[in-house]
């Protein structure tokens, strides 16, 4: 209780002094009688309805706001003068007017603005936590627009966003793992434990918070409106768990009535000839996928709501999985400064467990346990999943089976929940209040054994006596045994805005979250088959902002934030009955942030910022026991990792056709997290490697050169050394061709797409990626760099025509090279598809 105590006294302390620091930075106001108000509205041309988040300026000043819902502004102390007063918005023109301002009076101005379809920055909101022209963002941050992510009939997450410069896309096949990095800051590890990417829905958290991991592939996108993706020092904001950056989905409101729902269907073709897999033999796997979904905005209400549903019988053996997935948001304005919002979804999904390709074991039994095992891929079988077992010295045990195919009836299901309620109040024009409440529910069940009888399992251990049953010999998994992980997450936060000048705009804001965890293997207690245990951990945050106007064309992000997070435990059980104590079971850390953007021009804006952030250790970071083939054992030692994030950028736009953006980006980390595995006993441990090192550069080109023609080009360069590596703590990492690389990092990585539309019904789109080929895995390792992921090219076409506004049909070839390739070590990717589908909106 005094530690309790102790952490909440040093975060009350932090805050106060933060608070009483920006309030002496902060200018006070002057007021005095040669100044004026300006009050008015801004609306739409086309419809006459207010414009919302519209930026109102006194051109040649730092007095600004923002439009109310209604499209309503009031500037205050404004100089008596004749005064141009710019009005701008993202898709819209923007535009200005003269308007004679006199002292104490109040001056009545109303403009009217229209669409426009040009080129324009876009405006971003997670970088400062509020809306932000792309030009005076101080960080790396892209968006997905609704049109790209309306470019595949059922987008799903990883889809969207694999394209984007920096990002790596990791995947196991169906709905087993998967990974998404950003400028290399996560591995690939089982269960996607350890993500430093933090996934957002509406702001609210979603990753599964015992493992940190997010199933891409099974976020389902039909309902989103556009994706932010940030990097670097943004991530400061939104502590543990965000290290590597933060990923944002933004569920759709509709502006009118609207009905939707589409459908599509599709199969995968046979693999080359070069691949002899039995799961494709006389045998074609369909896909099938179908959505419905009602909206709209009247009075003070808006909704929309969604039911999608998707079913594949998988590219691979155990990659077949089924999806339901209902989303809701709603919004009900109170009035014209204060509206309550609710954003909730359900998903579930089941499918096949997926494991790596058909592999040899070589077994020698000869010399002290445990037996020297020999792993060797059947690579003309990827597509299969069994295991075969052989011995160099003539001699296969009895209790190794020549082929274990116990893993085809291996199944995973998941289950994913949020309910999260806003209620944002626009005190007055310079202060606004955004509280939240949210909760999640986050399930993994594995079902090992869905016969009557036992199985015998190659690896495990525990089906022999002593001395022969550690985890490198074979295990019995009774019928009806399982895995599962059940998390509750039970959160709140509130966050001030106070445009307290027209120089500083502060945001402050504390966060904070209980979760509890029921699970089978994640929990301090050794795991016993098919029984649950219970673990708790809590989570505190506090943090405070300061946008600093230096000058009209300079703007400075000053923040900080503290965490700490906690579980309830204090020792952990190796083994029956034997106990270590744990030596953090609780960490904190500052984050402190400074990033500056110098707006050069007005179409071209240079940025550059430094920040640190940290990660706790995740429940399955420290308790995990089991990971496919491999036993985990408790490391009582691990503790929180830091990074100190580096970087400096430009963003030029050339007119309304062209855009650029480059940006160089160093990332230091303290103790980084790694899972270390051993392949001669099948055991890992999650340890802290001493420091980490990745630096790279990105670059990303936008071209519109006519209304019919758009492309995209990006490219990344990464650098991700191990600077702590010594030769013989590791030997599996050891035997990598660059030992001191960190795994599953691509050095070199880019990606095109290019959209034509002839006319107006049409439009197609050729998009490719390549990465490059992993120099480091931490698994099954060769001098020679063999069977390695990476090192592919993939094309992907697509074709939607829309014969009238309510109906769109589309085509869609991924893969078209049929190229057979891995994203994760020996996990075959898919290859070749098609779908055709159609989508009708009334």
């Amino acid at each position: 209780m005094k530690a309790k105590h102790a952490h909440l006294y040093r975060a009350f302390r932090f805050v106060f002094s933060a608070l009483c620091l920006m309030t002496m930075l902060v200018p006070l106001p002057s007021y005095g009688a040669d100044t004026g108000t300006v009050k008015g509205k801004i609306t739409d041309k086309a419809d006459g309805e207010g414009v919302f988040g519209a930026s109102v300026q006194v051109a040649g000043t730092t007095l600004g706001t923002a439009t109310d819902m209604n499209g309503n502004f009031t500037l205050q102390n404004v100089p008596a003068k004749q005064q141009k007063i710019s009005v701008s918005i993202v898709g819209y023109t923007p535009a200005s007017q003269i308007v004679t301002v006199n002292p104490g009076q109040t001056a009545s101005l109303n403009i009217t603005i229209g669409q426009t379809t040009i080129m324009a920055s876009e405006v971003v909101v997670g970088a400062a936590l509020y809306k932000q022209d792309r030009l005076e963002v101080p960080v790396t941050t892209n968006v997905v627009s609704r049109e790209k992510i309306r470019q595949a009939p059922n987008p799903t997450l990883d889809k969207v966003i694999e394209d984007v410069p920096g990002v790596v896309v990791n995947r196991a096949g169906g709905v087993a793992t998967s990974t998404i990095q950003i400028r290399g800051s996560n591995t690939f590890q089982g269960g996607g434990i350890g993500t430093r990417v933090q996934c957002l829905y509406d702001g609210f958290p979603i990753n599964s918070p015992e493992s940190g991991e997010i199933v891409w592939q099974t976020v389902n996108m039909n309902a989103a409106d556009k994706v932010e993706v940030m990097k670097g020092a943004a991530a400061t904001l939104y502590g543990s768990g965000a290290m590597g950056g933060v990923v944002n989905v933004f569920g759709h409101l509709p502006e009118t009535f609207e009905v939707k729902a589409g459908a599509s269907v599709g199969f995968y073709d046979a693999p080359p000839s070069s691949d002899k897999s039995e799961y494709r033999k006389d045998y074609t796997p369909w896909m099938w996928n179908s959505y419905v979904g009602i909206g709209n905005k009247s009075g003070k209400w808006q909704y929309s709501t969604l039911y999608s549903h998707a079913s594949d019988d998988g590219y691979r053996q155990n990659a077949e999985n089924y999806m339901n997935d209902i989303k809701l948001k709603a919004r009900y304005e109170i009035d014209s400064r204060q509206y309550i919002q609710l954003t909730a979804f359900y998903d579930q999904t089941i499918g096949g467990y997926a494991y790596q390709w058909p592999f040899n074991t070589d077994v020698s039994m000869f010399g002290p346990p445990p037996p020297t095992i020999t792993f060797t891929p059947i690579p003309n079988r990827s597509f299969d999943v069994y295991r075969t077992f052989t011995s160099s010295t003539g001699l296969v045990p009895a209790f190794y089976s020549p082929l274990y195919d116990v893993y085809k009836d291996d199944r995973i299901k998941r289950s994913n929940a949020l309910v999260g309620f806003n209620y944002v109040n626009m005190i007055s024009d310079r202060l606004s209040v955004d509280s939240k409440l949210y909760y999640t529910f986050n399930s993994s069940r594995i079902d090992y054994n869905l016969t009557s009888a036992p199985q015998m399992y190659p690896t495990g251990g525990g089906f022999l006596p002593y001395p022969f049953n550690g985890p490198g010999y074979p295990s019995m998994r009774v019928p009806g045994q399982f895995n599962d992980t059940d998390a509750n997450r039970y959160g709140a936060g509130v966050k001030l805005d106070w445009r307290a000048t027209d120089n500083h705009r502060l945001l402050f804001g504390v966060d904070g979250n209980i979760v509890n965890v029921s699970t089978t293997q994640v929990a301090a207690e050794f795991p016993v088959t098919n029984i649950f245990h219970d673990i708790q951990e809590k989570n505190f945050s506090v943090f405070l902002q300061d946008e600093w106007k230096l000058s009209d064309r300079i703007t400075a992000l000053l923040s900080a934030r503290y965490d700490w997070s906690g579980i309830n435990a204090d020792r952990a059980e190796t083994s029956p009955g034997t106990w270590i104590n744990l030596n953090n079971k609780s960490v904190d850390a500052i984050s402190p942030r400074v990033a500056l953007n110098y707006k050069a021009t007005d179409d071209m804006s240079f940025r550059a910022s430094w920040g640190r952030s940290f990660r706790a250790p995740t429940l399955y970071e420290r308790f995990v026991r089991e990971g496919g083939i491999f036993i985990g054992a408790p490391n009582p030692d691990l503790t929180k990792e830091t990074m100190t994030a580096y970087e400096i950028g430009m963003f030029k736009q050339f007119g309304d056709k062209v855009s650029f953006d480059i940006a160089g980006f160093i990332n230091d980390y303290d103790n980084l997290i790694q899972s270390i595995i051993d392949t001669k006993t099948n055991t890992f441990m999650y340890r802290n490697v001493t420091k980490a090192r990745i630096w790279g550069i990105e670059t990303s080109l936008n071209i519109r050169p006519s209304s019919h023609w758009s492309m995209n080009l990006g490219y990344t360069y990464l650098n991700a050394q191990n600077t702590s590596y010594v030769k013989g703590q590791d030997a599996t990492l050891d035997n990598n061709p660059d030992p001191k690389w960190l795994p599953y990092r691509p050095e070199h990585t880019a990606s095109a797409s290019i959209t034509w539309k002839p006319v107006s019904k049409l439009s197609m789109n050729v998009g490719g990626r390549y990465v490059g080929k992993y120099k480091a895995v931490s698994v099954y390792t060769n001098p020679q760099g063999k069977y390695y992921p990476g090192d592919f090219i993939i094309f992907d076409a697509g074709l939607k025509y829309q014969p009238v506004k309510e109906v769109t049909f589309s085509l869609l070839c991924k893969n078209i090279g049929n190229v057979l390739y891995e994203e994760s070590e020996w996990f075959r990717a898919p290859n070749r598809s098609y779908v055709a589908g159609v989508d009708f909106t009334f």
